[in-house]
């Protein structure tokens, strides 16, 4: 796998993404419970936003331990991150944790990788005292999240129908029937709440800026790049793209500020 090559492009819109996400973060931060003095693990924290509100909420007297695959993203998370934050390369699914050592876990939409989900749940249970609780945040339907629908739509009026949304394949999207979460936790040894909840993302600027922010990440970004290796993405297509991407962030702006449409379950697990 190379991580440089996927993680280098998000890293580009850190900022944007992190503002973008910052309603599900709350909402995560909010229902995890977390207070002073916790040890607390962090599933799959990406470049680290997630430590910090978990950093700030437990406290110089807690600790937070990010558990994340991609070098690139676990090197900018610890640039990041105050000094009662470790973060460790590792696959969570199969990470070496010492027994039953955290407070409580926690996970902002990075718990939807796993090649085998009821697997790592199983052994990220075993890494939480008994009665902690697991709080994470994941996508809901695929047609109540405008931050994927859109810009695949998109590149699909540019270059034709792409491939069909795989709900059992590792991504985003791979948990987003409530039902399939609770079977998957409920065989993994976990008591499980799902609050799924419709909110709004809250992108940087304006439909421009959030139409630059998907000529890099997300589908249309990943579909581009398909078409440029195959060698047959022409300035046309990226204008296309560029335009189309605009006229439909446009079309979710109020006043300023553009709203974009989301739909999260937010589930809390008890070990």
């Amino acid at each position: 796998m190379d991580w440089k090559a996927i993680a280098e492009p998000w890293l580009r819109v850190e900022a944007e993404t992190d503002a973008a996400h910052a309603p599900v973060l709350d909402g995560l931060i909010a229902r995890a419970g977390l207070h002073r003095g916790q040890s607390v693990l962090d599933i799959g924290p990406g470049g680290g936003v997630s430590l910090l509100a978990a950093a700030k909420t437990v406290g110089p007297t807690g600790h937070i331990t990010g558990v994340e695959i991609a070098p690139p993203f676990a090197e900018r998370a610890l640039a990041r991150v105050p000094g009662n934050v470790a973060v460790q390369v590792g696959d969570a699914a199969d990470y070496p944790f010492m027994g039953r050592e955290f407070d409580a876990a926690i996970s902002m939409l990075g718990v939807m990788f796993f090649a085998n989900p009821s697997r790592a749940f199983a052994h990220i249970r075993t890494a939480l005292k008994p009665g902690a609780v697991l709080t994470f945040a994941c996508w809901g339907a695929p047609e109540a999240n405008h931050w994927f629908d859109a810009p695949a739509r998109v590149a699909d009026q540019v270059f034709g129908a792409g491939p069909a949304f795989n709900p059992n394949a590792p991504g985003p999207l791979s948990l987003s029937d409530a039902d399939k979460i609770s079977r998957l936790l409920n065989g993994a040894g976990w008591t499980v709440e799902i609050d799924t909840q419709d909110l709004f993302l809250t992108p940087r600027g304006g439909p421009e800026e959030v139409a630059r922010l998907y000529m890099t990440v997300g589908a249309a970004a990943m579909r581009m790049g398909a078409e440029k290796a195959k060698g047959t993405l022409g300035k046309s297509h990226r204008d296309a793209v560029r335009s189309k991407l605009i006229d439909v962030f446009s079309e979710m702006t109020v006043g300023d500020t553009v709203r974009v449409p989301a739909q999260v379950h937010y589930v809390r697990a008890t070990a």
